[in-house]
């Protein structure tokens, strides 16, 4: 299923898997390998590429309280940045629902004031079309998006220009210099009504509109799925004089890669994203604006590994990838059914989390150096304070796209099912540990950090009461760390067992009194 086709499908593939294990001692399990990692040797910087920003539905689920505390949390425990979402201009935000020259910023003004307060930064997309500015009745998703190319296109110009304008009177250039202003989403498969040219004409309206506000102000685009149209964008603006500040683009695991690559099944399922955002990079280098920052603006999986397999592969590959989405607050398909279902988010209904709201978790805890390791299923970072962080994952290889295709991101490997594939046992060696240090181990999957077995042993209700959604609330969130204590003495190192698609966090600290 395409991630595009997600909302035909209301059905949750669903599986436990046992909690992960540490091992004190070699002699306990053999362990299937074994990655050495230097504490004392740096090997670059790592920014927190990941945490720029999150996807949402559309602007308008933002003025509801169940979104509003799924922001805080995720941005409390994973540090997202800024949010991305659909629909700002669409009717029920009442931008433009009065007509051209008759604007009212009464509702994202409230959204705005939140997510600021909050220490969150709106990512503007541009989209979709006033109805009475539109030209045609094409619309998308539940909410009815309308698709269509403007009337006149001063229409659409004295909008932005307006809306830009408000912002940086309500805010201050100083702050709005900071915001991403991206021009529309998708205008490649269907989500725009008109041709590519008349896509670059609204890009050329839009960056003219939000240039005349201030040039300090950042434009991008395509906005595109499967990362197309960027050299047409780039060749565009570097022909036509038109601003371009940053390329953003979406990848899914599952997007044709005869589209993409030129070949169908060049690469593996968990190849897909990174590959192609190889290509991409590779793209806006050899073209006429090389330094372009990359914002991957759509991604998405259910799985602890696959995500820590993709963030790792794509290091040095972009300035940001945004999530989608953060919050199971999501009405393309309509209203959701029942309190768990397969549509996107860090969270379930409810607020409750989901494994990929812990991986993002343990993502926010590592350091912003990376340290000297083996190659492998490992990600080890160092803290400005000398502590480390290291990440430890089992992915497990899709057997075909169809199984996991992310239109409905519960599914199989890229929904987080570790029924396929076997528990993996690594053991860590470490170089440069000059005393004794204090370690910590946490560990998500489909058993921890998950409130569905919970729920099966329930009975799987679909409208649990009151009291049973607080038990659902608890059995999600991560039990405490493993907690030990580990010397330049232990030779054995630390042995974790990781179950199938599970993700683990190593937290090395001094001891205190060592």
């Amino acid at each position: 299923m395409n991630r595009r086709d997600f909302i035909a499908s209301a059905s949750m593939a669903m599986a436990g898997t046992m909690a992960g294990r540490l091992h004190a001692s070699e002699t306990e399990v053999a362990p299937d390998s074994t990655i050495s990692i230097d504490l004392s040797h740096a090997t670059g910087s790592l920014p927190h590429f990941w945490e720029k920003a999150a996807g949402s539905d559309r602007a308008a689920v933002g003025l509801r309280d169940q979104w509003r505390q799924d922001l805080v949390r995720v941005h409390r425990d994973t540090g997202i940045e800024s949010v991305r979402f659909h629909g700002l201009f669409d009717d029920e935000m009442g931008i433009a629902a009065a007509g051209p020259g008759n604007f009212n910023f009464l509702y994202v003004d409230q959204l705005y004031d939140f997510m600021l307060d909050h220490g969150v930064r709106p990512f503007v997309e541009l989209s979709f079309m006033p109805e009475a500015f539109a030209t045609s009745a094409n619309t998308i998703f539940a909410y009815r998006g309308n698709l269509s190319v403007p009337r006149k296109w001063n229409d659409w110009h004295d909008m932005v220009q307006a809306f830009t304008r408000h912002c940086v009177q309500r805010y201050g250039l100083a702050e709005v210099s900071g915001w991403k202003f991206e021009v529309w989403n998708e205008p490649n498969i269907g989500f725009w009504a008109g041709t590519q040219a008349e896509y670059f004409e609204m890009f050329r309206q839009s960056a003219s509109a939000i240039k005349s506000v201030s040039d300090r102000l950042q434009v991008g685009g395509p906005a595109s799925a499967q990362l197309g149209w960027i050299p047409d964008l780039i060749h565009y603006c570097a022909e036509s004089g038109v601003p371009l500040d940053f390329i953003s683009s979406h990848i899914y695991p599952d997007d044709p890669q005869g589209y993409i690559f030129g070949k169908e099944k060049m690469y593996s399922f968990e190849q897909v994203i990174p590959r192609g955002v190889e290509l991409v990079k590779k793209q806006i280098e050899a073209s006429r604006m090389p330094h372009l920052p990359l914002w991957i603006t759509e991604w998405s999986s259910q799985n602890p590994a696959f995500i820590a397999d993709t963030l790792k592969n794509c290091i040095g590959l972009v300035e940001a990838m945004s999530y989608w989405t953060f919050s199971n607050v999501f009405e393309e398909g309509g209203v959701p059914s029942g309190i768990f279902n397969s549509s996107y988010g860090m969270t379930d209904q409810w607020g409750i989390p989901r494994p990929s709201l812990h991986a993002f978790t343990f993502f926010h805890k590592l350091g912003d150096t990376r340290l000297q390791c083996d190659e492998g299923p490992v990600l080890a970072t160092r803290h400005a304070d000398g502590s480390a962080a290291i990440l430890l994952w089992n992915l497990i290889p899709a057997s075909s796209a169809s199984d996991v295709a992310n239109g409905n991101p519960i599914a199989a490997t890229a929904g987080g099912s570790g029924q396929q594939g076997s528990s993996r046992t690594y053991r860590l060696r470490f170089k440069g540990l000059k005393n004794t240090q204090s370690v910590a181990i946490r560990h998500v999957n489909d058993h921890v950090g998950s409130a569905i077995p919970k729920w099966k042993q329930m009975g799987s209700p679909k409208y649990p009461s009151k009291q049973e959604i607080e038990q659902l609330r608890s059995a999600a969130e991560l039990p405490r760390p493993q907690d030990r204590s580990m010397s330049p003495q232990d030779a054995s190192g630390l042995v974790i067992t990781v179950p199938p698609n599970g993700l683990a966090l190593i937290e090395i600290s001094n001891r205190q009194g060592a």
